[in-house]
């Protein structure tokens, strides 16, 4: 599905657009002109199914060349060793979610719980992968022409991590699991999901000037972005929790 002429959404499960598996998040591709790069990797459950929606977007999938990890919950990160192993792109992430993915630390992403509540097949594993590239926080770097900012967003999971892009018409954030359209929250009870972390990381996009968003689930914004995160921040202010996106 082409979103914009640099942004596409390749990827998308059952808490979106049933795109391809129902496990997997919202994948985006991004067109950086002589590169191509996907946020997130869905589950790993039908790799076949998000290179065959890059098809569909006029893409060739041998392009991409590097596979952004917003954290390591298995709906957005156990995919990339798949995807690694077919294409040879680099996996970039932070530097916590990196020692999670390499080790395929069940625990640490919290599937062992979420599977045990019913959140995924009893059979599902998660895959280790090698992390080629650390993000620094708030350290810049390029994909073809497109400037890709990281900010260190935890809360909804350790190590979580949102890129900044500018993709020549807007600046668009891609929020993972931090934040939905509407200043809606995805809080679980699992070890590494914190209110009072969530909240910082909401404040920190205070004033960001952000025109699209592109969160983990659910629908998307291509406009008035960050009216969206001032709507999550006004609930902190109150002193209340913004509401759940589920």
């Amino acid at each position: 599905m082409r979103i914009t002429p640099r942004i596409a959404l390749v990827g998308s499960g059952r808490l979106g657009f049933m795109l391809t598996d129902p496990f997997d998040c919202n994948v985006y591709l991004l067109d950086g002109g002589d590169e191509l790069a996907l946020v997130d990797a869905g589950a790993g459950r039908d790799t076949d199914s998000v290179l065959r929606a890059v098809e569909d977007c006029g893409y060739d999938p041998a392009r991409i060349r590097h596979v952004l990890l917003t954290h390591g919950h298995a709906d957005h990160a156990g995919g990339c060793a798949g995807l690694r192993q077919r294409l040879g792109a680099a996996v970039w992430a932070s530097e916590e979610t990196a020692r999670f993915v390499r080790d395929g630390d069940e625990q640490a992403i919290s599937l062992d719980v979420a599977r045990a509540a019913g959140g995924y097949p009893a059979d599902y594993r998660f895959a280790a992968c090698p992390v080629n590239q650390i993000v620094e926080d708030g350290t810049p770097f390029t994909i073809g022409a497109l400037v890709i900012t990281p900010l260190a967003t935890p809360g909804h999971a350790n190590g979580h991590t949102a890129y900044l892009v500018n993709d020549g018409e807007r600046r668009c954030l891609f929020a993972g699991d931090l934040l939905m359209c509407g200043g809606r929250v995805l809080l679980q009870y699992t070890h590494d999901c914190s209110l009072p972390l969530l909240g910082a990381s909401l404040r920190r996009l205070h004033g960001l000037s952000v025109d699209a968003l592109f969160p983990g689930h659910f629908h998307f914004c291509l406009r008035e972005g960050q009216s969206h995160i001032e709507a999550a921040i006004v609930h902190l202010d109150r002193l209340q929790i913004p509401p759940g996106a589920l």
